[in-house]
C-alpha cells in the first residue's frame, strides 16, 4: 500500500508537467484521476486496418481475443451449454485455452464451439465478415479493440454491464446487447440475435458508423492541435 502511493505521487508530479493528458477510453481516464486528481481526455486509438468487411450474418458467434481468464470467453461457452443450437468459434490463444478445451469437452459441446488459434489477419478479417455477432466481455476492461472491429465489420457486440471500457462504445439495443455477466444472459443474447438477424445487422451498421470516426488521422489531429 506504501508503495502504490509513492507511484500515485510520483505520477502526479510527472504527469501534471504535461500540458495535455490523453487516455485510450473514459475507464482508463477515471481510474487516472481518482488515482492522481489528474484529468484526461480520452482518445481511442483505432484498429490495425485488416480489410474489415461484412459478407453476411452465418449462424455463429465470434470471440477474437487472448486466452486467459480474465477475457471470461468461458461464459460464452456456458451460454452454448444452454442453447443448443448456438455454434462458437474462439480465435486467439494464451494459457486458459486448456481449461476452455476441457469445458467445451465436459459440456459436450465438441463440434459446437471451434477453437481456431491464433490466425493471421486475412484470415481474421474474414471470420468476422461472416459472423453473426461478437463477444467481447472482459472485466472492467481498459479499453478493447475487439468491438471496433467487430463493428468494421457490421456485425454487433455482445458484452456485460462489468465489461469496462467496451460500454463506451456498445450500447444495448443501439450498437449491441449489454447483458449480466451470467451464461443465461448471455445465451438470451445470442439467441435474440439468431432470431432477429435483421435487427442483428442493424446494430452492426449503427456501430460501423461509431468505429469510422476513430481514425489516426483523427488522432494525430487531436493530438497535435
Amino acid at each position: 500500500r506504501a508503495l502504490r502511493r509513492k507511484v500515485q505521487e510520483l505520477d502526479r508530479i510527472t504527469l501534471a508537467e504535461a500540458t495535455k493528458l490523453f487516455a485510450i477510453s473514459r475507464n482508463v481516464a477515471g481510474r487516472l484521476e481518482r488515482s492522481t486528481g489528474l484529468q484526461a481526455e480520452p482518445l481511442p486509438p483505432p484498429p490495425q486496418n485488416l480489410g474489415f468487411r461484412c459478407e453476411g450474418y452465418a449462424d455463429f458467434i465470434l470471440s477474437v481475443n487472448r486466452l486467459d481468464r480474465a477475457k471470461r470467453i468461458d461464459l460464452l461457452i456456458e451460454a452454448a451449454a444452454l442453447e443448443p443450437a448456438l455454434e462458437v468459434v474462439v480465435a486467439g490463444d494464451g494459457p486458459d485455452r486448456e481449461r476452455l478445451e476441457q469445458l467445451v469437452s465436459a459440456r459436450d459441446l465438441n463440434g459446437r464451439v471451434r477453437f481456431t488459434g491464433r490466425v493471421p489477419g486475412a484470415e481474421l478479417a474474414d471470420l468476422y465478415a461472416s459472423c453473426l455477432a461478437t463477444f467481447y466481455a472482459p472485466i472492467d476492461e481498459d479499453y478493447g479493440m475487439g468491438p471496433y472491429e467487430s463493428f468494421l465489420s457490421e456485425k454487433p457486440v455482445i458484452t456485460t454491464n462489468d465489461a469496462g471500457g467496451p460500454l463506451e462504445v456498445v450500447a444495448d439495443r443501439r450498437t449491441g446487447l449489454v447483458v449480466q455477466a451470467e451464461p443465461a444472459e448471455i445465451a438470451a443474447a445470442a439467441h435474440w440475435l439468431r432470431t432477429h438477424v435483421a435487427d442483428a445487422a442493424a446494430l452492426g451498421r449503427a456501430g460501423k458508423e461509431i468505429a469510422a470516426e476513430v481514425t489516426w488521422e483523427r488522432a494525430v489531429d487531436r493530438l497535435l492541435s
